[in-house]
């Protein structure tokens, strides 16, 4: 009987487990299914639902400024809808500065709006504005259509703008997004020096006599500064734009060097030559011809065989070209600066003007301090990267800068098969090396690739803190051609015998507006 019990008792037991353990499994088929059905029922209404666009009525911006300034822009935004704002800014691309004749007028429904006002009411804007450079209407920037969300940050109390930049707006609700951006132009805040325009000059067999011209959007209270050698301090003559040197040599050529700042403390550069001499003097040929194959991405140099031909190659650099480059003809070059700001806030070493816009320059810079280099452009070095300038590597800029003289033939050309009859050199890859911020090739002593310590007072570096692998290469091509170009420096100097008549007509006759049209893109 105690057993039968017994018995009873375990069989009870276990039908009670098997009770639990199906109704366990039945409470989590119900959870799972349930899930599935909040889920579907979730993304059936999300994807049900719409985020508007932003369009002029239901977005008001404000600026923090009444107009052209040298420092940030503060941007406010309000709405009346319940929607988040998302925004996106996107920095202007290179372009030479001293063609960028606007600042600070947008284009709205085809009607020209300065920013005068303290804010752009909320029918001012228009999707999609452009900026206006009192000829035709032009994008400096192709309008991104198709900027990833994932881009776009939360907007709260304001954004502040540094460079002139295109600002994209969207409005969300949570992750949903809407279908199209809302853009306008940011073009008030000047960190640009003056336009050099003109250099004339004028001389006796003991001096010159040196003007001026200079332009600027944002100021027309000038400080001039001029000096006949690069280590000289400038000599400065406040607002008067013309300047006179004597006790000069006689029949030497001079390299005179003008700087132009503006009141708030922006600086150009420029260079020009000059021989001093009132009589005329025999022009003997130009020392070097280049020539810049735009489909290769190669400038070579040119010297004089014995025939008193240009066809005995001294140097080739690898450099980048880009959309508005030339793609034939032949100019001449003009003025040079040292530094020469460029459109975007960056800013170019050992500048070279060939014609219009189109100038050699370094591989661009964030500040006018060698260790502010955009390394992730050097690395397109030998492709087509610029807007329209020849990008080289300081090296090589400087080369041409403190070698070819005023009046010197540039041609242009295209030859995707053969690059040269010296080739195509390369250029280190420097963005994983802790010396990124430099251009290897600088001759600065501070340059920490030559063994310099990189640092440089009141600078801010751009080094973040990764740990990099220096992954340059060499090649014997490049080796070769630096030797080249060594001894052409070492036995050549440049060339004294371009007269100032001769200069100065080359400089006049490449100066006509719109002769080169500057591109769009970078």
């Amino acid at each position: 009987m105690k057993r039968e019990l017994e018995r009873k008792q375990k069989k009870l037991t276990r039908n009670q487990r098997k009770i639990i353990v199906i109704t366990v499994i039945i409470l989590i088929l119900l959870f799972i299914i349930l899930g599935v059905i909040k889920l579907v029922k979730n993304s059936s209404l999300s994807n049900s639902l719409t985020v508007e666009n932003i369009t002029s009525n239901t977005i008001n911006i404000k600026f923090s400024t009444r107009e052209i300034v040298c420092d940030n822009v503060k941007i406010t935004l309000t709405t009346t809808t319940n929607y988040d704002i998302y925004y996106y800014i996107d920095l202007k691309s290179e372009e030479t500065a001293e063609d960028n004749n606007i600042l600070n007028e947008i284009t709205v429904n085809n009607t020209v709006i300065t920013n005068t006002t303290n804010d752009i009411s909320n029918d001012s804007i228009d999707n999609v504005n452009t900026i206006s450079n009192n000829v035709d209407s032009v994008l400096y920037e192709p309008v991104k259509e198709k900027i990833d969300n994932s881009l776009y940050k939360k907007y709260n109390n304001g954004i502040i703008v540094e460079n002139n930049a295109t600002i994209y707006l969207k409005y969300a609700n949570g992750k949903k997004f809407s279908d199209s951006a809302y853009s306008f132009e940011v073009n008030n805040i000047d960190k640009q020096g003056p336009k050099i325009g003109e250099i004339k000059t004028s001389a006796t067999d003991s001096s010159i006599t040196v003007s001026v011209e200079a332009t600027d959007n944002s100021s027309s209270n000038f400080t001039y500064f001029f000096k006949l050698s690069e280590n000289e301090e400038f000599t400065c003559t406040d607002n008067v734009n013309e300047y006179t040197f004597t006790d000069l040599e006689e029949n030497k050529l001079y390299t005179i060097y003008v700087k132009v700042a503006d009141e708030f403390g922006n600086e150009s550069e420029a260079v020009t030559d000059c021989t001093s001499s009132k009589s005329e003097i025999p022009v003997e040929k130009q020392k070097y011809y280049i020539k810049i194959n735009i489909a290769a991405n190669t400038v070579t140099i040119y010297s004089t065989d014995e025939n008193n031909e240009y066809t005995k190659p001294v140097k080739a650099m690898v450099c980048s070209t880009g959309k508005a480059t030339p793609q034939s003809g032949t100019y001449n070059i003009t003025y040079k600066y040292r530094w020469l700001a460029l459109f975007g806030n960056v800013y170019g070493q050992y500048s070279t003007r060939i014609v219009g816009s189109i100038l050699f320059h370094s591989v661009p810079y964030y500040k006018t301090e060698p260790n502010t280099l955009k390394y992730e452009e050097y690395d397109k070095l030998g492709t087509k990267a610029s807007a329209g300038c020849i990008r080289l590597t300081v090296e090589d800029a400087k080369w041409i800068y403190d070698n070819v003289a005023s009046g010197s033939t540039v041609e242009f050309y295209s030859d995707a098969n053969n690059p040269g009859p010296l080739g195509k050199p390369t250029a280190q890859k420097i963005s994983n090396n802790e010396y990124r911020d430099w251009d290897p090739t600088d001759p600065d002593p501070r340059n920490p690739w030559l063994g310099g310590s990189g640092e440089i007072i009141g600078s801010n570096n751009n080094n973040d803190e990764e740990e990099n692998n220096n992954n340059s290469e060499i090649t014997n091509n490049e080796i070769e051609n630096n030797n080249n170009s060594n001894n052409e420096i070492n036995n050549n100097i440049i060339d004294n015998s371009i007269s100032n008549e001769t200069s100065n007509s080359t400089s006049n006759s490449v100066f006509g507006e719109n002769e080169i049209p500057w591109g769009t893109d970078d």
